[in-house]
């Protein structure tokens, strides 16, 4: 399509070419010849312009007109332009410097056409180019593209920023990265390279990869925060990419609940959208929809994109009620070839010890507990009381012989070390990336580990011109050794605070202390006894594969097909001793093996088109989706082994068998979706999008879901009354969405009867039967999240100052939860549909370059989001979760419980005794005033939810060093501790925290601590009352980091391309009022059981080093 700009009438006239394009180019040369061309004086300052946009100034000041082809000028592409009292030639060449065009004058019209290349150049006259791409600050940009413009040929920078490229002279090289603005070059006889980019504003270049395509950040209508691969690398003891996306993203809550290596941190994005179901987002692997993200090497991530609100996550359907995250892994170099190797080695060692009591201090309460009844003698004190082991823990005046640290015996000091080998190049249409990682990760509790070795392979074959091919395939396992936590069992986490300070590991004869040794207190085993006899080993094999084909219909229309599968094999072994206590010394061991087999597998074929004419841009995809899922496990354990050398490896060797089990399930999802985005002049931007997906978990008059999204946006600065406002401000965008998601995470088979096998008594005998397990619901409904979304993305200061803001307000009806059943049914509950929670919030992102120098820059990250959640409808009935309840018009993860006000004194006998207490009892609110404690006297006692969250990162580079600060602020959160519940009583028969002495005495009543007794006298003690309730608000210095990279011509001698050595600090600070180890805990996956803290895996404190190189 010809265009011709008309100064008189302000039109575009569309000609084809032809007849009429020879009409007007003779007509036009009959007016004026070219002789006055440098006679008119024209003046621009123009600044973020587009092509077009010249053209029409240069038309004002003058008397041409220009005559072009629209899709010649890249109407996306902005030039900054200075020229004052030029000819027109002096503006044309300026403006036209960097595109691959030309002009000619004929009369008063000038011809814009595309500068010829390539084609007449002899193959002999290809020049091998070398050069280095930077950014402002002379810093080099590793993996950004230089392309030849026009042709295949292509490569990325190494990681010192070099490129090796052939191209003709009179070619022009394309320079882009992610984040800067593309630039273009022509080749001349320089070899030697040195290529400088700009940071774009706003990053409006950076590419966002979006569902089923991509999309430019400044053509973004709907909530999408994005991670670039090299930040996920700032943390290099994080054990997976999820650990190092943590606080790069507003609203995203990833939140590291536990120290076990192998732990993969809880994700929440914009807080808890359902009651039941999963909270977990969905996530996607360079195409491949519900791929493990932990299977991944960070090493090879080139971004995250994650989709935030429903709108963007809308075409995932149903899988996407939860947001979306995106990972897309690096490509290999054409005509390029490198090797990187990435090594760790980290030390990692308890971040902080409990103040528990030693020793003297345990004996001290002891006493005191035995005190309470007078005449009463503690048994170590008593000598009349000659229990087993008496000598052997104490000397003659009760003095303790032993003083043992139960949480340094422990735990270890654990090394850890990782490795990552990757191999990316290419040759003529073939790019190849392959990475092979390891990591052998010990936990601080002894015996703790975690081994993950995994392999990947990605390629992208370009076969013809109208067919690309890509494939990726993922393959690896792991192996872990679990200690038993976040549970009430006398675990060994449990046990390393609650075991005695004066009980040894082992006695002289080599046995294992227990803590019964000790008259009166909880029979349970040694901690150091349980993680050396205790094995409860899990493990998993799989493979992911991906294959995706692209037919280029047209230059405007693609088909794509792809086809993934993963397949995995995971299995679970345990094994008690024979002599551990509390475990198996009952059955004499316990072995067990658990398997477990999984298969999933996804078709999808979708189409994309994409034109531009004159101002307007659209893209649309429209496709379907298949997928398949299928589980099978098994189980069988035995008892009673003569010894403890086959354990769990032969079933058989246990003289009682355990009654196997197994099962089987499966589920289908049939999708079909589209999405279409129209972009007008870069100002007015709108997008929609809808699914429908059909799940075999819903009954058929519930089976299908429709999900629709709608989202738009207004590039204010992209209006003329805009450009004289403020020069302060590059881009200013306001953005609006709304879109419903839904949620089929159930489980399979509730919407029908389940029936087990069993036996039961008839004549006598027992007899197989059949027994109703529980009841379907056949008209059960997909859970639907509805959301609105508004925010605005802003740059300042030439994309020094970028700023981003949302405000949300996210509801999801029809919850999906079991539903209480009258008695007279003979069952408990029904899953269904009753009720609505709501979540609205606010978040902010911020990004600052502070400095930037030849030798010196400073930037700084910060983001801070604040939700909160609302009970719309609980189906008029309240839920009471552990320490909790849920009732309509209250938040969700409320604790709820009993006000401790202190302990009844002395003078308070008489009232105390209303309530059947007495002076030295713990004394609770009576709210409801009827002088008795019950139920009605709960209250609120907080939120397991902050207020507010804050991240803010700092990076400092001065020549080759590089310091990064991560700082990690929570504010206004609970948690309950069932570690200060069960030790800090008046009655326990365990170690304590040292608290625990300042417990109420007649001479010490102003406390909040009851007297102290032996556990059998009774004591009124609440396990969630406002006393085990903390406030759990910290500020955590989450990361340290110190490197150098060396100098480049240095590393030419040695034949480097990069060497990066580094020192880092993980959980450097804590600063915290909570008393267990770390704030940061929940100890259940659970949504309604968050901010509860059962004897969770300490978080460690890490320090690594680290060293890259590539060549």
């Amino acid at each position: 399509m010809i265009a011709i700009k008309s100064k008189a009438k302000g039109n575009t006239i569309g000609l084809y070419l032809g007849k009429q394009a020879r009409t007007w180019s003779f007509l036009a040369s009959l007016l004026l010849s070219t002789s006055s061309l440098a006679a008119q004086g024209i003046n621009l300052q123009m600044r973020k312009a587009r092509l077009s946009e010249v053209f029409a100034a240069i038309e004002k000041q003058s008397d041409y007109t220009f005559f072009y082809n629209d899709q010649l000028l890249e109407p996306t592409r902005m030039i900054d332009l200075n020229v004052s009292n030029g000819s027109v030639d002096e503006a044309l060449r300026a403006a036209l410097s960097t595109y691959a065009l030309t002009y000619e004058i004929k009369g008063k019209t000038i011809f814009i056409s595309e500068k010829r290349i390539a084609s007449a150049i002899k193959p002999e006259k290809q020049m091998t180019l070398h050069g280095k791409v930077l950014d402002e600050a002379g810093q080099p940009l590793a993996g950004a593209s230089v392309r030849v413009k026009g042709s295949k040929t292509g490569a990325l920078t190494d990681s010192n920023g070099a490129f090796s490229i052939q191209a003709p002279k009179g070619a022009l090289l394309v320079i882009s990265y992610v984040g800067y603005s593309e630039k273009e070059m022509p080749v001349t006889d320089a070899e030697n390279l040195t290529i400088t980019l700009t940071t774009a504003s706003n990053s409006l270049e950076q590419i966002v990869v979006v569902g089923y395509g991509t999309s430019r950040k400044g053509n973004l209508s709907t909530a999408v925060g994005s991670v670039k691969g090299e930040e996920l690398l700032e943390r290099p003891s994080a054990q997976n990419l999820l650990q190092g996306m943590a606080g790069k993203i507003a609203g995203v809550n990833i939140n590291l609940n536990s120290g076990k290596p192998g732990g993969n941190p809880a994700i929440k994005i914009r807080g808890t959208g359902s009651i039941n179901g999963s909270n977990t987002p969905l996530y996607v692997i360079d195409g491949m929809v519900g791929a493990d993200p932990t299977t991944i090497d960070p090493n090879i991530i080139q971004s995250v994109d994650v989709l935030k609100d429903a709108s963007s996550a809308a075409i995932y359907g149903s899988r996407g009620a939860n947001g979306v995250v995106v990972i897309t892994t690096k490509n290999g170099d054409l005509n390029s070839s490198q090797i990187a190797f990435d090594n760790t080695l980290s030390f990692a060692s308890l971040a902080r010890e409990l103040d528990l009591l030693d020793a003297n201090e345990s004996l001290e309460m002891f006493k005191r507990q035995y005190e309470y009844v007078p005449g009463r003698i503690a048994p170590h004190l008593d000598p009349n009381n000659f229990f087993l082991h008496k000598d052997d823990l104490f000397n003659s005046d009760g003095t303790p012989k032993y003083n043992i640290n139960w949480q340094r015996e422990a735990t270890r000091l654990a090394v850890s070390h990782q490795h990552a080998l990757t191999f990316s190049g290419g040759k003529d249409n073939i790019k190849v990336l392959a990475n092979v990682s390891y990591r052998n990760n010990d936990g601080i509790m002894l015996n703790s580990y975690y081994k993950q070795l995994n392999g990947f392979l990605n390629l992208d074959w370009e076969v013809k011109p109208w067919l690309n091919i890509k494939a990726n395939l993922n393959a690896g396992g792991y192996q872990s050794n679990n200690i038993d936590n976040n549970t009430l069992g006398l675990n060994a986490l449990r046990q390393s605070l609650e075991y005695l300070p004066f009980l040894p590991v082992t006695y002289p004869d080599g046995t294992y202390s227990r803590k019964g040794d000790y008259p009166g207190a909880e029979n349970s085993e040694n901690p150091v006894k349980l993680l050396n006899e205790v094995k409860n080993v899990t493990g998993r094999t799989q493979s992911l594969g991906n294959l995706m084909a692209t037919f280029r219909l047209s230059d405007k229309l693609d088909f794509n097909a792809s086809v993934s599968g993963q397949l995995s094999s995971s299995y679970n072994l345990y094994y008690g001793g024979r002599t551990v206590f509390d475990v198996a010394e009952n059955q004499q061991g316990i072995a067990e093996r658990g398997h477990t087999d999984f298969g999933s597998w996804t078709t999808e074929h979708y189409f994309s088109y994409t034109n531009s004419w004159a101002k307007h841009h659209l893209n649309a995809v429209a496709g379907a989706s298949w997928y398949y899922y299928v589980t099978s496990t098994d189980r069988a354990g035995a008892e009673g082994f003569f010894d403890d050398f086959f354990q769990y490896n032969n079933l058989g060797t246990g003289t009682t068998p355990r009654i196997p089990s197994s099962g089987k399930t499966e589920n289908q999802l049939n999708s079909y979706f589209a999405r279409a985005n129209y972009n007008f002049d870069d100002r007015y931007l709108f997008g929609a999008s809808f699914r429908i997906d059909g799940s075999s978990r819903f009954g058929s008059n519930n089976k299908y879901g429709y999900f629709p999204s709608f989202s738009a946006a207004w590039r204010i600065s992209r209006e003329s009354f805009f450009k004289n406002m403020d020069s302060r401000i590059d881009d200013l965008k306001l953005r609006i969405s709304y879109g419903i998601v839904g949620n089929a995470e159930i489980g399979d088979y509730v919407t029908l009867n389940r029936y087990n096998n069993g036996q039961a008594v008839f004549n006598n005998a027992y007899q197989s039967a059949v027994t109703l397990a529980g009841l379907g619901n056949p008209d059960l409904r997909w859970e639907k999240a509805k959301q609105l979304d508004i925010g605005f993305d802003m740059s300042l200061f030439n994309g020094k100052v970028l700023l981003t803001a949302d405000v949300y307000d996210k509801r999801n009806d029809d919850l999906l939860y079991l539903r209480k059943l009258p008695v007279t049914t003979g069952y408990t509950n029904v899953f269904d549909n009753i009720g609505s929670i709501q979540n609205r919030g606010v978040e902010l992102g911020l990004n600052t370059v502070n400095i930037r120098k030849a030798d010196f820059s400073w930037t700084t990250g910060y983001n801070f989001s604040i939700n909160r959640s609302k009970v719309i409808d609980i189906n008029n009935d309240v839920i009471y979760p552990w320490f909790g309840r849920i009732i309509a018009g209250g938040p969700l993860n409320e604790f709820y419980g009993y006000e401790r006000l202190g302990v009844w004194g002395t003078s308070e006998a008489e009232q105390a005794a209303q309530y059947g207490k007495k002076p030295g009892d713990i004394k609770y609110r009576d709210t409801n005033g009827n002088g008795a404690k019950d139920a009605d006297d709960r209250v609120n006692l907080g939120n397991a939810m902050p207020k507010w969250e804050m991240n803010m990162t700092n990076t400092i580079s001065y020549k080759g060093f590089s310091l990064f600060i991560d700082l990690q602020g929570v504010y206004g959160n609970h948690v309950v501790s069932l570690a200060k519940a069960l030790m800090v009583n008046p009655g326990p028969n365990v170690n304590s925290f040292k608290s625990i002495l300042n417990a109420w005495t007649p001479e010490n009543q102003n406390t909040m601590l009851g007297q102290l007794r032996v556990n059998s006298d009774g004591f009124d003690n609440e396990a969630g009352d406002s006393f085990n309730v903390e406030d759990a608000s910290f500020l955590r210095v989450r990361n340290v980091g110190l490197s150098y990279r060396f100098d480049k011509n240095w590393l030419q001698k040695i034949k480097l391309n990069t060497l990066v050595l580094g020192v880092n600090v993980e959980n450097a600070l804590l600063f915290t009022g909570y008393t267990g180890y770390d704030p940061e805990v929940t100890s259940f996956d659970a949504a309604l059981n968050q901010g509860v803290d059962v004897y969770q895996y300490p978080k460690p404190r890490t320090i690594s080093f680290s060293l890259k190189t590539s060549f």
